[in-house]
């Protein structure tokens, strides 16, 4: 007897530590219910204590990765990740334009933890001149979307208002996490319709972050590709980190990883 899973395709960097970019992202899919499959964009050489190397995936290649695979098992849904530079961003637009990618999550990791900036000027201009006119949602940080929209957030009501000022200027769903808030750990939705959805959270103890957006953005991915709106996509990706936040894994000797598999223990 033969069975099928949906597919998802993750597009973003390899993490040789494991816990966030590609790795995070095909954990985290094959936990949630579907099948994962990768472009990856990036090498790195990381740990739990820092980025000490990085090396870019051609243009060229990024784009035969996204072919084959819609080639032969097309994703119901697309997770995008890392993507460093503008000849990398416009390949992966043109290929996901060309093949009618549907339920795009854009991650736009931009900004460290420690506050540096990841990808240049004319990156962040391809990223949302080409990417997010294609993506379903687009889910920024706090520090992101203040570079998103070019304005300071302090409270709720600016995460809020954020949010809807994304979805406007773009044409695509913002999801603007609250998880750099001195608030708490609550996100808002904001969809091109005008509607708004908070989803509250409380903050885990936990110093372990390492891959939470990754894993967030592929979680969502997963349930929309199992058919899930977009609101009920969220919320369960949101159980989903919760849940692998609260197993309090501990290794390394920095801001550690998650465990992707705690349903199972």
């Amino acid at each position: 007897m033969s069975t099928t899973l949906p597919a998802v395709l993750a597009i973003s960097g390899s993490d040789s530590s494991g816990g966030a970019g590609m790795q995070a992202d095909l954990k985290t899919m094959l936990a949630c219910g579907v099948f994962g499959m990768s472009a990856i964009t990036a090498i790195t050489a990381q740990n739990t204590m820092g980025v000490t190397g990085v090396e870019n995936v051609s243009p060229s290649m990024v784009a035969a990765q996204i072919d084959t695979v819609f080639a032969d098992i097309p994703p119901v849904a697309v997770k995008i990740g890392m993507v460093s530079s503008a000849e990398i961003i416009t390949a992966i637009a043109d290929r996901l334009a060309a093949h009618h990618a549907r339920n795009v999550v854009l991650d736009p990791v931009m900004i460290a933890t420690s506050g540096a900036h990841l990808i240049d000027d004319d990156a962040v201009t391809a990223l949302t001149e080409r990417l997010f006119p294609l993506a379903t949602l687009v889910t920024p940080n706090i520090p992101e979307t203040e570079v998103l929209t070019g304005s300071p957030l302090h409270n709720q009501t600016d995460m809020e208002a954020a949010a809807h000022r994304i979805a406007t200027m773009f044409g695509c769903a913002a999801l603007v996490k609250g998880g750099h808030s001195v608030e708490g750990a609550s996100d808002v939705l904001a969809q091109i319709d005008g509607t708004i959805t908070w989803f509250r959270g409380t903050r885990v103890n936990n110093p372990n972050t390492h891959g939470t957006g990754c894993t967030l953005s592929s979680a969502i991915a997963a349930y929309l590709a199992q058919g899930e709106l977009l609101p009920d996509a969220i919320r369960r990706a949101k159980e989903y980190l919760t849940g692998a936040l609260n197993a309090q894994l501990d290794l390394g000797h920095g801001s550690g990883p998650m465990d992707h598999g705690w349903q199972y223990r």
